[in-house]
């Protein structure tokens, strides 16, 4: 019985959960279309990647369910304007570049405001870069432009240690590049570095489409970011938040009830009659197998894990990454 009341409040609970309790948002207006007018509040933690690890008890917080959620948002008539709070390092390139395109395609129509945590680096930096406006705190850690491709070389443990000769029968020179079973050619290095520059030119293109080619009519603080400056700095670095807003990759210091206000202001400008908004968790509602199937990941979490101690550019190795480590 008491397992079929977990159900059932799982299924039936409001997937908009009030962020600040009572306190909204005020004087601004929109049609209400079955429901009241929202502020959506959503999280990103952790790597950026396309995984579909579901909690049992809560909807985690991570690069696929913020990607579900921006896409509900742009067919939700009831939400007027999207904060989105980031702790991450970056992950990988598509799927950043999969969320920042559902941020640009929601700008022109809803104000966005991107949140800094204690990390929001490299892939970080790059989904907020798509936003109107980016806020950190004086000690967030952010930047690091750049993109990492990483492969394992074990091949001296596999013929040196365990007199291993590895065998491939591949159709063309290059169909093993980046096997850890031998020593990469000057050739396939070459190649490889021409996939990370030309990753490298499309982060730096998102930032300027982002950020230096911003024209909205927002009053709302805005630091203006030259291309000189992206250029020069762009080279894997780290800021603080306090660096960043000096240079022009982020537009204000502050947090959450900064970014709050900030979108308060930008509703009066974008809407002309006076109505109240509630700020809410905006979180996508999973399917029951998705439930399901995260039971197991319960216990998981719990322990400590090789993947915890790897480096995240080696367990998602043979891929480039927008990532920070």
């Amino acid at each position: 019985i008491c397992f079929l009341c977990l159900l059932v409040g799982l299924f039936t609970i409001d997937k908009h959960q009030s962020y600040f309790g009572e306190k909204t948002t005020k004087n601004y207006s929109g049609n209400i279309i079955g429901d009241v007018n929202r502020v959506a509040v959503l999280e990103l933690e952790g790597t950026i990647a396309a995984s579909y690890e579901t909690n049992f008890f809560k909807t985690e917080a991570n690069a696929n369910n913020l990607l579900k959620s921006l896409k509900n948002i742009r067919n939700d008539n009831t939400i007027k304007g999207i904060i989105i709070k980031i702790n991450s390092p970056g992950g990988t390139v598509a799927m950043s570049q999969n969320i920042y395109n559902q941020i640009i395609k929601l700008r022109e129509t809803k104000p966005v405001i991107a949140v800094f945590d204690d990390v929001a680096a490299s892939g970080g930096y790059y989904i907020a870069s798509a936003a109107d406006r980016i806020i950190a705190q004086e000690g967030t850690l952010t930047g690091s432009i750049g993109v990492i491709f990483s492969f394992l070389d074990y091949h001296n443990l596999l013929t040196q240690k365990l007199a291993v000769s590895p065998v491939v029968i591949k159709s063309g020179k290059f169909k093993d590049i980046g096997s850890g079973s031998r020593v990469m050619t000057e050739e396939e290095r070459a190649l490889m570095q021409n996939i990370v520059n030309d990753s490298y030119s499309q982060f730096l293109n998102a930032i300027k489409k982002g950020r230096i080619n911003r024209n909205d009519n927002y009053s709302a603080e805005m630091t203006k970011l030259s291309e000189n400056i992206l250029k020069q700095y762009a080279d894997g670095r780290v800021f603080t938040g306090v660096q960043a807003k000096k240079l022009g990759f982020v537009d204000e210091i502050g947090d959450i009830d900064t970014a709050k206000d900030m979108i308060t202001k930008m509703l009066q400008e974008k809407y002309s009659n006076n109505l109240d908004a509630k700020l809410v968790l905006y979180t996508p509602k999973n399917s029951f197998t998705e439930y399901l199937l995260g039971v197991s990941d319960i216990e998981n979490k719990s322990r400590i894990k090789l993947t915890d101690i790897i480096p995240t550019s080696m367990i998602l190795s043979k891929r480039p990454l927008y990532l920070w480590e």
